[in-house]
């Protein structure tokens, strides 16, 4: 389904996805065994959506026994998963080294802040794709979803945004698109970048910043014990329980829809024999226990893709995020 350049929407997992059914348990090339500890890297600090998602897949890697029992999670923070991007990169043909991804690979790139394009990377396979969450602290004097936007529209820079490693996420673009489907003017708007989802979290939590915007996992807990309270989806369509009661931007008048979708890339090089452990590796994870009863608590939508599917995915990710960069004038592509 074709991108249209609509104001106030970008639906990241809607396009070249193809359904997920999985059968059984996937077979492995017999060729290929992982004799070194995995190294799962991730471009956030410990804590939120990139977090949770390499750790679930550490363990049931592990479960598995398709990984050794002493492979790790590693985060590398900082520049917006630059940093992550040019540690995987650099071991080149190490089949022992993966990375969680999401809009990063790409935006990195079109923003300046790496010189590595997604093409640089060997894509293993496309996950799944989480609702993108608007909330605020549980006493907080905005009201709901329709009060944040009046208060946006009178004044952008009365309200300030919790978003998770800055400029060319998911969390970013939810913002701006909100601002500039309400008419408010979007170099106004107050983003402050946080390390990861949790940082953000706790900065609403202690009033220093007026709304958080990311994935739900990281907030059901705070939901929960009403310290945060939800007031909107960025979505074509209500999440299922326990979320289906909060309205989307589009009921209550602002077309605005942007889902994280969530991946897993190698170094460069990898062999076919290599790419195939690993993309089959990530069937089975979808298709397994962890996965299902992750994807009910923390709000997942699986949406699979091989490593094939996968590169022609991240191609058509690229081309989308060029025109974003031109529809809302956040930042210039190349």
């Amino acid at each position: 389904m074709p991108w249209k350049k609509r104001a106030g929407k970008l639906a990241f997992g809607a396009i070249a996805m193809i359904a997920f059914a999985v059968s059984g348990t996937a077979g492995f090339a017999a060729n290929f065994v992982l004799e070194k500890p995995l190294e799962m890297v991730i471009g956030n600090a410990p804590g939120g959506a990139m977090d949770r998602l390499a750790r679930l897949t550490d363990a049931y890697l592990k479960s598995a026994k398709l990984i050794p029992s002493d492979s790790i999670v590693l985060p590398k923070p900082g520049g917006g998963h630059a940093v992550a991007l040019a540690y995987v990169e650099n071991h080149a043909k190490d089949p022992s080294r993966l990375m969680a991804v999401n809009t990063l690979l790409i935006s990195n790139n079109l923003l300046g802040r790496s010189a590595l394009k997604y093409s640089d990377f060997t894509p293993i396979s496309i996950l799944y794709e989480e609702p993108m969450m608007f909330a605020v602290k549980y006493d907080s004097p905005i009201k709901d979803g329709a009060d944040l936007a009046t208060r946006l529209k009178a004044d952008p820079s009365s309200v300030s945004f919790s978003v998770s490693s800055g400029l060319g996420t998911a969390n970013h673009m939810a913002a701006i698109l909100l601002a500039k489907a309400v008419g408010a003017d979007i170099k106004a708007v107050k983003a402050v970048s946080f390390e990861s989802g949790s940082e953000g979290i706790t900065s609403v939590l202690g009033g220093h910043v007026d709304v958080v915007v990311t994935p739900p996992g990281s907030m059901m807990q705070f939901i929960e014990t009403r310290q945060l309270r939800f007031i909107a989806v960025a979505g074509d369509h209500r999440a299922e329980a326990p979320l289906a009661d909060v309205p989307t931007w589009k009921e209550i008048g602002y077309d605005v829809s942007v889902s994280a979708w969530r991946g897993i890339i190698g170094p460069p090089g990898l062999k076919p024999e290599e790419v195939d452990f690993w993309q089959k590796a990530f069937e089975g994870f979808m298709a397994s226990d962890e996965y299902k009863k992750s994807a009910k608590e923390e709000i997942f939508e699986a949406r699979y893709l091989n490593a094939a599917d996968s590169a022609k995915f991240l191609a058509e990710m690229d081309t989308q995020f060029r025109d974003y960069l031109t529809l809302v004038g956040a930042g210039q592509s190349k």
